[in-house]
């Protein structure tokens, strides 16, 4: 082997020092031996460079890899864009359909136009299967009396949310039980029975004054709550083997010396009146029967019967709540519906019925926390004070709070009430999620009545035959 070096800084003297003079020299090579004697000299074997293994890369998996990133990023894509035009196309809460709908219930327009109630899923569902003509006609209530007695065919063709009996309006329970077969849908329908309803306190003044329970100025004096129960529940038991879900008591009103109530209140003890309104209650819903109780905010002092004529209540609102509302707070964790006053009261406005003044609901649904349905005095006697029709009654009630439009005038005014509330709400003057509330607690009331239809059963999966036989769905 050679190698060429620049030449040595130590040459001698004699000669020109050249940096870059080259020398050549020659070595053996180290990896040679040399041979003994007599053996022939091995040559040394030629070298090869170690290949290092190149590392296999998986492509297939690396292009899969590749191709599910992109799928995803555009399904992303996708998802991202149907909710910005989803988002883009609901708009907020106006501030009117938010004070409607915490109206109906406190906080829950926090939820926005999807606003639903905690209430059993089969009432929920029953509520959002209803077209909206349907569903503004279980809102109504329709009273029947011997001025406008009950035309079934008139009544089913709407089909209202519940039929109001008054007094005299049907001669016995036997014509009772006649008109709620004439109300029911058929047997295969698909629509929702309407609520039969009794104004059954007890007493004279009944629509069935020969049934139980007894006149409450009577239970008053007795006070005890045993016996108002079982009264109640017996009570329930008759009417509702006559077909009617629903009555008009008890009476919650604490009763003044001479007033225009005394013959249907308990007492003037607003603690007497708590107590057995509490246990008349529980007896109704013992024996199957929705009690609603009346007449929030109490109108046992009031000047005159606010069913009859113009009447008010002059008292404060701070005694209201230390004397009338207190049987509605002992009953408001288990009345199923509580009905509003036709009064006007001096401590608000002194003109507006209590049935259609947002105040008086906000005190019930924000102070006492009732989640029941709240049901309307009858509007035909509300529309006069309020100086206006039937219909235009009916959507102030709605708007301030109110679940259940009670209506005992005539067909024609009935009729003008539905078509107020149905174009009130076509209009967007009541939104749609505002109706689902109060229909959904209607619902509510009519599955624990046994009033909805029974929904229809899916048929069994079947599995393929296995070895000639069918083997049937776990």
């Amino acid at each position: 082997m050679r190698l060429r070096v620049p030449g040595r800084l130590d040459a001698p003297d004699d000669g020109p020092a050249d940096p870059f003079e080259v020398d050549e020299f020659e070595w053996e090579d180290p990896r040679t031996e040399p041979a003994p004697e007599g053996i022939a000299p091995v040559a040394p074997r030629p070298s090869r460079r170690r290949r290092l293994p190149r590392p296999r890369v998986a492509w297939r998996r690396v292009a899969i890899l590749v191709i599910a990133l992109a799928l995803a990023g555009g399904a992303a894509a996708v998802v991202v864009a149907r909710m910005s035009r989803v988002t883009a196309r609901v708009a907020p809460l106006t501030t009117r359909e938010q004070a409607q709908l915490d109206a109906a219930a406190p906080g829950i327009s926090s939820q926005g136009r999807g606003a639903s109630l905690p209430l059993p899923l089969r009432a929920r569902r029953a509520a959002a299967a209803l077209p909206l003509p349907r569903a503004v006609a279980q809102l109504f209530v329709m009273g029947v009396s011997e001025s406008a007695p009950a035309d079934p065919a008139r009544l089913r063709a709407r089909e209202w949310g519940g039929v109001a009996l008054a007094a005299g309006s049907v001669t016995d329970p036997g014509a009772a039980s006649a008109l709620a077969g004439e109300l029911a849908p058929p047997a295969r329908g698909r629509a929702v029975r309407p609520l039969l309803v009794a104004d059954q306190p007890g007493g004279p003044a009944s629509t069935f004054p020969d049934l139980p329970p007894q006149a409450q100025p009577l239970a008053g004096d007795s006070g005890r709550a045993p016996a108002v129960r079982a009264a109640a529940r017996a009570a329930a038991r008759e009417l509702k083997a006559m077909g009617v879900r629903m009555t008009l008591a008890p009476v919650a009103d604490v009763g003044v010396a001479a007033g225009p109530l005394q013959d249907r209140v308990f007492s003037d003890d607003f603690r007497v009146v708590s107590r057995l309104a509490a246990a008349a209650v529980e007896g109704w819903r013992a024996g199957g029967v929705v009690p609603a109780v009346g007449h929030f905010p109490g109108q046992g002092s009031a000047s005159e019967d606010p069913d009859v004529a113009n009447a008010t209540v002059g008292q404060t609102i701070g005694a209201l709540r230390a004397r009338d509302v207190r049987p509605f707070a002992a009953v408001a964790r288990r009345a199923p519906v509580i009905v509003m006053s036709n009064a006007v009261y001096a401590g608000w406005d002194g003109v507006t019925p209590a049935t259609a003044l947002p105040d008086a609901f906000a005190l019930l649904r924000r102070d006492l926390r009732y989640r029941g349905a709240i049901m309307t005095a009858d509007l035909a006697a509300t529309a006069p004070v309020l100086g206006t029709g039937v219909g235009d009654a009916a959507v102030q009630a709605l708007e301030a709070g109110a679940d259940i439009l009670y209506v005992g005038g005539r067909p024609a005014q009935q009729e003008d009430a539905y078509r107020a509330i149905l174009r009130a709400v076509r209009t967007k003057r009541i939104s749609r999620a505002r109706l689902q509330l109060s229909v959904q607690r209607v619902m509510a009331l009519k599955q624990s009545a046994g009033l909805l239809p029974t929904p229809p059963r899916r048929p069994a999966a079947r599995r393929p035959k296995v070895g000639g036989a069918a083997r049937p769905a776990r």
